[in-house]
């Protein structure tokens, strides 16, 4: 064999190969159109037939339509409901905006009164912390004229225990009056008695009756006594001094007064008269029994 038919061989081979994938190719693309058409069952990779299927898609077909006709007479029944719910709602709308006028002017009326009640409240908190200071000036004036008041009822009541004290004294001075007068009455009668005349400067070099005790001795010729100026002792009076030992007087000396205090005198020695030392505890008298 030479080449031209080797050639020719492996063409034709080549050629065979392609005519049978073209076989192949059209036996594998080939449709049972009979089936396609008509199969009643559908099972994998075999469908129900189209002839079913556009008789399933007309019942779909009707039964959508029947349903979109449903659905438009409730749309047109639900769209009639609807308008009226929209007229009853345009209605109460517009009740509810009259209302709501009549409300926003009744809210304009109450915040106007609002407004004037809240003047008159704050001029009535102004009224009320002018009267609470009016109240703090007078409570002040009060307390200070209770305090004024206490004061003038406590001089009051000083001068009335003054005025019962004065009274007191005055009857006090009265009684004693009566009595001096009365006691005066019987010294005139002594006097007359023993023919003297009323007339002190005449014996004011002589004691009056009286009777004390030496309290010290402070110095050599001074002596202090128990008695004074209440007892009626002036300076210059001389008085007596004896010592008592069990019924036994004995006289000491004779002391003159040189300066009196109320319930004291000071008094010296009298050098003329003096029997011993003067001590404390010696009596004093004016007269000697």
């Amino acid at each position: 064999m030479n080449l031209v038919g080797k050639i020719f061989t492996v063409l034709i081979f080549v050629l065979s190969l392609t005519f049978m994938s073209f076989a192949v190719m059209v036996y594998a693309t080939h449709k049972n159109w009979r089936l396609l058409v008509e199969n009643k069952e559908a099972s994998v990779g075999r469908p129900k037939g189209l002839a079913l299927q556009l008789q399933d898609q007309k019942e779909e077909n009707d039964r959508l339509r029947e349903q979109l006709d449903q659905e438009k007479r409730t749309y047109e029944a639900e769209k009639a409901n609807a308008a009226q719910a929209r007229a009853k709602l345009e209605t109460e709308r517009a009740e509810l905006l009259r209302e709501r006028d009549e409300l926003l002017k009744k809210q304009e009326g109450f915040e106007k009164e609002l407004r004037t009640e809240i003047a008159e409240v704050k001029a009535t908190h102004q009224s009320l912390e002018n009267l609470r200071k009016e109240v703090e000036v007078l409570r002040k004036d009060i307390r200070d004229a209770q305090a004024d008041r206490d004061k003038h009822f406590k001089e009051v009541v000083r001068l009335t225990d003054e005025l019962h004290q004065a009274a007191n004294e005055t009857m006090r001075l009265k009684e004693v009056n009566k009595n001096l007068a009365e006691q005066h009455e019987r010294a005139l009668e002594v006097l007359r008695k023993f023919g003297k005349v009323p007339e002190p400067e005449r014996y004011q070099d002589v004691p009056p009756m009286v009777e004390g005790l030496v309290t010290a001795t402070p110095a050599e010729g001074i002596v202090e006594i128990s008695i004074g100026a209440d007892d009626g002792l002036l300076p210059g009076h001389q008085l007596f001094v004896y010592r008592t030992s069990g019924v036994l007087n004995t006289l000491v000396g004779k002391i003159e007064v040189v300066r009196t205090s109320p319930d004291r005198a000071v008094c010296k020695s009298l050098r003329e008269w003096a029997k011993s030392n003067i001590v404390k505890g010696d009596r004093v008298v004016s007269q000697l029994q």
